[in-house]
């Protein structure tokens, strides 16, 4: 045989064996990607479900497509994402409990949310096994949205973490790249981050905002949709009771509105609210009001010092409102001038005794303390006035005048 036929021949074996080879090598490896075991994904997604299937380079999306879980096929070596649904959705109970291991916590369905991605990396070679590393993005909120009296706004909570669906989860992976923002909300920290790692430690997000009602809409985007998910986060409602003023006068002299209302809800429905006081009386109490309305309630002095009053309702957390009980100078004060300006206006150009002032005096305070203790006006002129020194001292002026003799029951009105 001649040389040149021999050499040729061995040519054309060496091609065969390659292509062979390479062929094998390829096969192998998309073999390797296709792996991915149906109990990976169907307790979350239904067979012949309508799968978008999108191939990542980098931090972009290089190819996508749309087909049934059944027929997807994978780029050997590449990053894919399984976009399954279009809503955020809570987890499946196989998955919770994957989530329970992974977080260490005793969560609630409800309470973990899920993005409807499932990210699918080829083997990298640190597991044995050939399957590759599949794993979904969950977040929970680790408190709703509470408000706080000092800064005057709600305040959240989000821990995002990556739910390993199989494989290990020291599995090196490609950073997941996540943004969070609202519309509704002031203040987004931070609004931009990247997983680098599969289970804890999860990455929290700290979310604030004012004027919030019943919940906030917030967007969650990722590679797979810029767009965004759209989730809402719960506003839990609280109980405020303020006053315009911190002090008022003691011993029953005294009564002084207290604003009633809720913060973060628009709710029409009921609720009833109890008031306690280590000193003094609300009336009415309890109060029944709605949560989106405002209701007053009054609070009468007794006795002196600092009084705490509380007000309570359901489940929310009490609030407290500190008040001090002065002793009611200004309301002797008043009373004495109203008497001695009473007693010599009717005296005209009579002389006046010392006894006329005190009677006078004694008058005054008379049917200024029946009026605004009792609520019994002496004078039997019908009026209604509220607690200021010009009303007591006018009170107070007009019993030294015309006396106390005419004793009706008027209720202040």
């Amino acid at each position: 045989m001649k040389p040149q036929a021999i050499t040729f021949r061995k040519i054309i074996r060496f091609a065969a064996t390659s292509f062979i080879l390479m062929a094998f090598n390829s096969n192998s490896i998309t073999a390797q990607i296709n792996k991915l075991r149906p109990a990976v994904y169907n307790t979350f997604i239904k067979t012949g479900t309508a799968v978008k299937v999108q191939t990542v380079e980098g931090q972009t999306i290089a190819h996508t497509d749309t087909t049934t879980v059944n027929n997807i096929q994978l780029d050997a070596g590449k990053k894919s994402i399984w976009q399954y649904e279009k809503r955020i959705a809570v987890l499946d109970v196989a998955s919770m409990q994957k989530f329970r291991e992974a977080s260490k916590t005793d969560a609630l369905n409800e309470e973990v949310k899920v993005i409807p991605e499932l990210h699918i990396e080829p083997n990298n070679g640190i597991t044995e096994s050939s399957e590759p590393t599949t794993y979904r993005i969950a977040f929970t909120s680790q408190q709703p949205l509470l408000y706080d009296d000092k800064s005057d706004q709600f305040s959240a909570k989000l821990a995002f973490l990556l739910i390993n669906q199989s494989g290990n989860n020291n599995a090196v992976i490609e950073p997941t790249k996540i943004e969070v923002n609202s519309d509704e909300l002031t203040s987004i920290k931070p609004g931009s981050f990247v997983i680098d790692h599969l289970s804890i430690p999860s990455y929290n997000v700290e979310l604030t905002g004012k004027h919030l009602k019943d919940s906030a809409k917030v967007k969650v985007s990722t590679v797979s949709n810029p767009e965004g998910y759209i989730t809402y986060l719960k506003v839990k409602p609280s109980l405020e009771i303020k006053s315009n003023r911190t002090t008022l006068q003691g011993l029953g002299i005294q009564e002084i509105p207290i604003t009633v209302n809720f913060i973060g809800t628009n709710s029409p429905d009921s609720v009833k609210i109890t008031f306690t006081s280590e000193k003094g009386a609300v009336t009415p109490n309890p109060l029944v009001m709605r949560y989106n309305e405002t209701a007053t309630v009054h609070l009468r002095s007794e006795g002196m010092g600092k009084v705490k009053l509380t007000a309570t309702a359901n489940s929310f957390v009490p609030k407290d409102l500190d008040l001090t009980f002065i002793f009611p100078l200004y309301f002797l004060l008043a009373t004495i001038l109203g008497g001695l300006a009473g007693t010599f206006i009717k005296a005209r150009r009579k002389k006046i005794t010392s006894k006329a002032i005190l009677v006078g005096i004694i008058t005054g305070l008379v049917g200024a303390a029946a009026y605004y203790f009792l609520g019994i006006n002496l004078l039997g002129i019908s009026f209604t006035a509220g607690f200021n020194e010009i009303a007591v001292f006018t009170i107070s002026a007009l019993s030294a005048y015309f006396g106390i003799s005419l004793v009706k029951p008027d209720n202040k009105e």
